[in-house]
């Protein structure tokens, strides 16, 4: 490619070939590349004034900024050695790279010089003097030194020469299709190898650069900026790539997108599945390095293909790159047997710099004819032919029950489940045994899979050894600044109970049915039926199994009231309810509750067709709080159901006010529980009483609601979108016919035989007895019914009001609805998944504040 010693001398060949060019591009700013030459010459000839050393290092925080990238390029360029350090870093861990090195803190850096007092900043004429450098080791030779905490959490400086950023310029050319006039998207942090690498092999090859930040501007902004500029190339991580995938509009964005990269993570062969049904023409590459060793592997995948199953190998070494797989003894291993890496090449870094001494890697024979350096690489891995397969760092491999494990495989299992998203798996020590813990989120927008059907999955695809010991399940993993999954962040999982075996016969009978639908072992009589996973539909498929087994036929909430198999065994010995009323729950608080006493009373109305239970996890996730489940009449035992909202408020006022005779009352209602709690609180304020707070968790106005208000909710047509126009012309079309003949009709069966089926139906809900999946869907549709027919009334208290990603309502019209409304917060989760793990943390922090005035 070149005869240039460093960098900076390729750079200026390059832009003396192309000087009219587009080089760089952030936002609306360009740079051809005359401008950005003489721009990065400005900014060094400022450093030369105010810091003559020019072998001191420079430190500048990176944010991708029009401001910071080329600050961070000018030193690049320059003979001083450059420190690159993310913007989302801790202000200790910049302040402590600063010190550990002697460094200065670019003036341009995205970090003012008061949040690093004690260090020097450049531009500052008396920086040396206050503040007098440590000694420095020399670093001849080095361009970058790159900050990595590697698996210790601590920073060490990698030393990388020119003659390492010259060869991987040179391979990723090749190996990404990266030459002069390639436009290329970068999505990675400019502040970090993977970034980095992207940025200096554009440059030095005369490619046209785009910078997106999505950490910044989100997915839908980086659809944008494709759509904008239409890459040849695209550069990110595997888990934007996730969830640039589920952003609407991305199959328009990919459609010039000739090469898709990834790095940074492990991939698997379902993403690049799901990437070719939107990019079909598009080559995607993996490829895979580190701070020490540059670029290591390249697996290329042309769009025909074939694509192997789960986690895709590593690939092909890259050139220059010899390795070895030792064993624990330092030999060889033969083909395919996993151990420690081991890379030789001239192009490695030179080594380390650790409290100011030099630590070079050892020089080993020659390769292609060079000298080279070695490094024993902190990954385990085998080698099939010319493919090397990653299987996870080296700490990453365990024994567990007598059986090597390497967690990589249990979280690339976790990842091809449906309805799982992202995942971790992390070894921990558990009652002085190593466990797996695994960590799962959903893809984003998704409703959140059940943990059972989680460990379901992983126990029909993995040995029972594999199976992690707990399954943690998150809204989403928590990550580094790099973009990597941070493991120290990860939450312990919750401690099940000190194991007492089960102690009755039902006990001893009940305990392997838990085991098969939770695909959990060891059942004790304490364990927690929904602590272990258990959600809605296990609850069925347990009742059913224990009708089989006992004869019994319990109602759908005690698995979730008595949720302990010591509580549930009892509940079938005495085969008897537990609940106050049919439509009267008392849902079981936080483990806090239990020890301090309840302070607060909540009264929660359930949705349309939805049983109380499901306010369980929010119930056990507000301490001091004693909550109480209200539900439809009927929907569990033999009653006639509510035909109106208003009857149904009327109903749950005289349950209100049998547990609390008066006031002040605080109500959370869930979909149309929301409707029916404020105007529960209407009757109740009519009567004298005070209504503190409600809650309303994604009451959807827009459909049959939306029909019959009064209020001021600017719906004409016009002003309508085209969703809420579909969903209000839906039903109009669907309901005609049944206002006039003064009873609505299912969109299904407008007239004939089927109107009169569908009113026989409806009008024996709650007296004949149906499996309870057909009840739920029946009371469901009693209560769109019952919306369709009813007229809003505004509740002038204190409201907070909480909607999910996908509630299609204009938030002003809440200021129609409730006018005293306190604050209106959105969160992630579907319209029900919002009160099921993970989404409901956040919205039971919502509710502790409304509820009990404690800080969110």
């Amino acid at each position: 490619m070149t005869s240039a010693d460093t960098v900076g001398q390729r750079f200026a060949e390059v832009c003396s070939a192309q000087p009219d060019s587009v080089a760089l591009q952030i936002g609306e700013r360009r740079w051809s590349y005359r401008e950005l030459a003489d721009e990065l010459s400005a900014r060094n000839a400022e450093l030369d004034r105010t810091e003559p050393d020019t072998a001191r290092p420079v430190a500048v925080v990176v944010d991708g900024s029009p401001t910071t990238v080329p600050a961070m390029l000018a030193v690049l360029m320059s003979p001083r050695p450059l420190i690159p350090i993310d913007a989302a870093s801790p202000v200790s861990r910049i302040a402590g790279i600063v010190a550990e090195v002697g460094a200065l803190l670019h003036p341009d850096s995205a970090v003012t010089d008061q949040a690093v007092p004690d260090h020097a900043v450049a531009g500052d004429r008396t920086a040396t003097t206050l503040h007098p450098s440590p000694r420095r080791a020399p670093l001849d030779g080095c361009a970058i030194l790159a900050f990595t905490s590697g698996s210790t959490g601590t920073p060490k400086a990698v030393r990388q020469g020119h003659d390492l950023w010259l060869h991987q310029a040179r391979d990723l050319s090749g190996q990404l299709g990266i030459t002069s006039g390639t436009v290329v998207a970068q999505a990675l942090p400019p502040g970090f190898g993977g970034g980095l690498d992207i940025i200096v092999t554009s440059l030095l090859n005369g490619a046209h650069l785009v910078l997106a930040d999505p950490r910044l501007d989100g997915t839908a902004e980086l659809v944008a900026t494709l759509s904008a500029c239409a890459p040849e190339s695209l550069q990110l991580t595997p888990a934007l790539l996730r969830a640039l995938m589920a952003t609407p509009g991305c199959a328009a964005a990919l459609a010039s997108v000739q090469v898709v990269a990834t790095c940074g993570e492990a991939i698997d062969a379902a993403d690049v599945a799901r990437l070719r049904s939107l990019a079909p023409t598009a080559t995607f590459v993996n490829r895979s390095g580190s701070s020490e060793t540059g670029n290591l592997a390249f697996n290329v995948f042309p769009p025909h293909r074939p694509l192997p199953a789960g986690t895709l190998p590593a690939g092909k070494v890259a050139s220059g790159k010899q390795i070895r797989i030792l064993g624990d003894d330092g030999a060889t291993v033969p083909p395919g047997t996993t151990g420690i890496i081991e890379v030789t090449s001239p192009y490695l870094a030179q080594g380390y710099l650790v409290g100011g001494e030099i630590i070079d890697f050892p020089v080993t024979a020659t390769v292609d004819g060079h000298g080279a350096r070695r490094h024993l690489v902190g990954d385990a891995g085998h080698l099939l032919g010319d493919q090397l397969h990653l299987t996870g760092r080296v700490d990453d491999t365990v024994k567990i029950r007598g059986y090597r494990v390497d967690v990589g495989e249990v979280a690339a299992a976790a990842r091809a489940l449906p309805d799982v998203g992202d995942a971790a798996v992390v070894v921990r020590e558990i009652a002085g045994r190593p466990a797996l813990v695994a960590y799962v989120s959903p893809p984003p927008g998704t409703r959140p899979p059940a943990i059972a059907a989680v460990r379901q999955g992983l126990s029909q695809s993995l040995p029972s050894w594999m199976v992690p010991a707990h399954t943690v399940l998150l809204a989403e993993l928590p990550r580094t600044e790099r973009g990597k999954i941070d493991r120290m962040a990860l939450p312990d999982p919750a401690v099940r109970a000190d194991h007492a075996p089960p102690a009755t016969t039902t006990e001893r009978l009940l305990a392997p049915i838990w085991s098969d639908l939770l695909a959990v072992t060891d059942i004790g009589r304490d364990d927690d039926f929904v602590a272990l996973g258990g959600d809605s539909l296990t609850v069925l498929t347990l009742l059913d199994r224990v009708d089989d087994a006992f004869g019994v036929r319990l109602p759908v909430s005690v698995p979730v009231v008595a949720s302990t198999l010591r509580g549930l065994a009892r509940e079938i010995d005495s085969a008897s309810p537990t609940t106050a009323a049919a439509e009267v729950i008392m849902l079981p608080g936080s483990p806090s509750t239990h020890d301090t006493g309840s302070t607060t009373t909540v009264f929660a109305f359930a949705g349309a067709g939805e049983s109380a239970l499901a306010f369980a996890p929010l119930a056990r996730r507000l301490p001091g709080v004693r909550m109480i489940g209200l539900h439809a009449h009927g929907l569990e035992s033999r009653g006639l159901p509510d035909w109106t909202i208003r009857r149904a408020a009327r109903r749950c006022v005289r349950h209100i006010r049998a547990a609390a005779p008066h006031g002040p009352y605080r109500f959370v209602g869930h979909s149309l529980g929301g409707v029916i709690a404020m105007e529960a609180a209407n009757i109740l304020v009519a009567d004298g009483e005070r209504v503190e707070h409600i809650v309303c968790l994604d009451t959807i106005v827009t459909g049959p609601l939306q029909r019959r208000t009064e209020l001021e909710l600017d719906s004409t047509v016009d002003g309508m979108d085209e969703g809420h126009r579909d969903c209000r012309d839906r039903d109009v079309r669907d309901h005609g016919e049944a206002d006039r003949q003064g009873l609505p009709a299912t969109p299904d069966t407008p007239t004939g035989t089927a109107v009169w089926r569908t009113r026989l139906t409806l009008m024996t809900a709650g007296w004949w007895p149906r499996p309870t999946e057909e009840q739920w869907s029946l009371f469901h549709e009693l209560g769109r019914r019952s919306a369709l027919l009813h007229r809003l009334r505004p509740w002038h208290g204190p409201v907070t009001v909480v909607l999910a990603e996908d509630n299609p309502d204009p938030i002003h019209w809440w200021d129609a609805l409730a006018p005293g409304h306190v604050g209106i917060h959105r969160v992630t989760g579907d319209h029900n998944g919002i009160i099921r793990a993970p989404h409901v943390d956040r919205v039971a922090g919502i509710v502790a504040d409304a509820v009990t005035g404690a800080r969110v």
